[in-house]
């Protein structure tokens, strides 16, 4: 797999990897495919991490209390009163 890297100052004229200067304009000013892919993989890794934390943050703080029913509330005291007899 070839990458094709870039002179800067023509236009983006494609060079080979193993050119040092530019056949053209003489100028050593290479931009490299790869830059970008990084970046990628770097924005994508950020981004994972981020919502892992988001949702382990979610999943800690999920200790609400629940509000009791007036059902519930019958419910429970019918138990208490059952369990004194």
């Amino acid at each position: 797999m070839m990458y094709q890297y870039q002179c800067a100052c023509c236009n983006n004229k494609a060079l080979s990897s193993h050119d040092k200067a530019c056949s053209k304009c003489g100028s050593h000013h290479i931009k490299s495919p790869v830059s970008l892919w990084i970046f990628c993989i770097f924005a994508c890794f950020a981004v994972a991490i981020t919502i892992k934390l988001v949702h382990i943050y979610v999943q800690d703080h999920q200790d609400t209390p629940t509000q009791s029913t007036l059902l519930d509330v019958l419910n429970h005291d019918k138990d208490h009163s059952s369990i004194s007899n």
